[in-house]
Formats: structure tokens, C-alpha cells, sequence
């Protein structure tokens, strides 16, 4: 950067403070500590920089709260329920969702699931102990090329479950929570989670899930 007596850090929030507000004090700023430039030179160089924040922070990942607590709670925070529904039915290319357990409170994104897969949308559903689930009979009726189903059994060691609560879809949105595939899971319960906006997660989760299946700790059902 111009300017060996220029404080990097204190120029750089200055563009920012210009970028939110209108103002130009960083090239006023940027023209002191380098007289030999060019007001346009200072544009220029200016543009670039602020070119180059918004480039990444729209590549930077972005975390938020995600609740289920009872409907007297007021949090700011998105609901669990809201952000199910809004991933599932977002979904254009690609679904991962585990399920330890289904309720017929469920059933009515199970439908929407079953026709994201009949329209060309790959999806993946992990399941625990399929066999003590009844609730996974429909979903098990259109298992094909576009829905795969994978389910997780412990002959040596009852105990043992899939007890994770994710939903990826399209490598790029993750849900990480505490909060079941139910109605207490969506609305009754204190659940607590966090939405991950990121590709970088998105694909480790995806491939932590392929090693598994590869490794026989799942098997397709």
C-alpha cells in the first residue's frame, strides 16, 4: 500500500467508514501521506481496495442463532422451524438431513422432500435405526436415484446412535442444532442451534457423511 506513514489499519476503516457514509476522507487522508499521487490515482486506488472488502465479505462465512423455545419466549433469534422449512423448500440441487427421529408432525416436509428428489434434487437422509421407525415408511416408497436413504445400526453396541441433527443443502447452507425431526423438536422444546452459511462446512460435512458411508458405518437402504 502507498504511504510508508500511513497506519494501514486506520486508513482501511476509514474506506469503510466512507463506503457506509458517503464520504471521502480516506482519499483526503490517502493524498496527505502521498502528495505525488493523482486525485484520480487516490480514486483508483481507493476503488480497488473497496472492491477487494466486498469480495470478501461476501465470501466470508456467516453464523447465526437458531432456537426452539416455548411460544411465551421472545429471543431475537431465527426459529427452528422457520429455518427447516426455508432450507427444505429452497433446496434446488441438493439435500443432506439425519434424522434420529421422524414424527408425523414432519409429514408434510417429508412430501416436499419426496418431490424435490421426483424433480431432480439429490437427496441424502440419514437415518437411525430405521427399522424402529415407522415414520419412514413413505419416505422409504420413493427411495431411488434421487433419494438415497442410509441407515445407521449397532449390532455390538445397543447404546450406540446417530444422534446428530444436520441438514445441509446445496453446499452451502448447514444447520447444526439439538432439535429432533418432531414437534417438540420444531416448537415445544428448548432447542438450540446455529445456521452456517458456507460452502468450506458445507462440503466437510458432506464428506464426513461419504466416508462413513464408504467405511460401512451406514448402509443404503
Amino acid at each position: 500500500m502507498p504511504g510508508g506513514n500511513l497506519n494501514k489499519e486506520i486508513f482501511l476503516n476509514t474506506v469503510k467508514s466512507d463506503v457506509a457514509n458517503g464520504t471521502t476522507n480516506a482519499a483526503s487522508m490517502l493524498k496527505r501521506s502521498c502528495p505525488e499521487l493523482s486525485d484520480a490515482h487516490c480514486d483508483d486506488i481507493i476503488g480497488t481496495i473497496t472492491d477487494a472488502m466486498n469480495v470478501s465479505e461476501a465470501d466470508a462465512d456467516k453464523v447465526s442463532l437458531v432456537v426452539t423455545a416455548p411460544p411465551s419466549f421472545s429471543i431475537n433469534a431465527r426459529t427452528t422451524m422457520n429455518v427447516v422449512q426455508s432450507m427444505i423448500n429452497g433446496a434446488e440441487r441438493n439435500i443432506l438431513i439425519t434424522g434420529y427421529s421422524l414424527s408425523s408432525y414432519f409429514s408434510e416436509l417429508v412430501d416436499t422432500i419426496v418431490l424435490k428428489s421426483q424433480r431432480g434434487v439429490f437427496v441424502k437422509f440419514f437415518v437411525n435405526d430405521i427399522d424402529k421407525q415407522p415414520r419412514f415408511d413413505k419416505i422409504l416408497r420413493y427411495k431411488g436415484r434421487f433419494l438415497k436413504i442410509y441407515n445407521y445400526h449397532q449390532e455390538d453396541d445397543k447404546m450406540a446412535a446417530l444422534h446428530a441433527k444436520v441438514i445441509s443443502v446445496d453446499q452451502q447452507q448447514t444447520l447444526i442444532t439439538s432439535a429432533n425431526l418432531s414437534y417438540h423438536g420444531q416448537q415445544g422444546n428448548i432447542e438450540l442451534g446455529t445456521l452456517i452459511e458456507s460452502k468450506q462446512i458445507a462440503k466437510q460435512i458432506d464428506d464426513v457423511f461419504t466416508k462413513l458411508i464408504f467405511s460401512k458405518v451406514f448402509s443404503e437402504v
